[in-house]
């Protein structure tokens, strides 16, 4: 039996990091498949300042989204579009023509795919759409739709 530090999920076997103790042959195989490597006391406490430092960064990370949020939250982003009579819209407003519209407005990239919006806006005034920034934090978009 010979102790392994898994470096990826392996499936029916392990999560990546965990140490695990394998049958030798299999040992042999995941460490020559550059999926584990053995757990030898140097080896843990690299693992082990790895994760120390994805904790820090993932903690910084976390800090950052929530600024971001706080910025975006107090933005608003205007869309003019195309109406007919009785102030219908010819068209809808995406996720895509949001993104747009925050970009040219206030020069700040947002991600289509992140935003949360139901269905597309077909109708004038405001919306607030959510959009994931970071897995732990959601901000609230305030989108003013108006006649052009």
């Amino acid at each position: 039996m010979m102790k392994v530090i898994l470096l990826e999920d392996v499936k029916g076997k392990g999560r990546k990091g965990e140490v695990k103790e394998f049958p030798t042959g299999y040992a042999n195989f995941l460490l020559k498949n550059k999926k584990g490597m053995e757990a030898t006391p140097g080896n843990l406490a690299k693992m082990d300042r790895e994760k120390k430092e994805n904790q820090a960064l993932a903690a910084t990370m976390l800090e950052d989204a929530q600024a971001f949020k706080a910025n975006i939250e107090q933005l608003e982003v205007v869309i003019k579009v195309k109406t007919g009579d009785r102030g219908r819209v010819f068209g809808s407003v995406s996720t895509k023509g949001i993104a747009e519209a925050f970009k040219s407005q206030h020069n700040i990239t947002l991600d289509k795919r992140k935003m949360e919006l139901a269905a597309d806006v077909k109708g004038l005034g405001v919306v607030k759409v959510p959009i994931a920034i970071h897995p732990e934090v959601k901000a609230t978009l305030t989108v003013k739709v108006e006649a052009q």
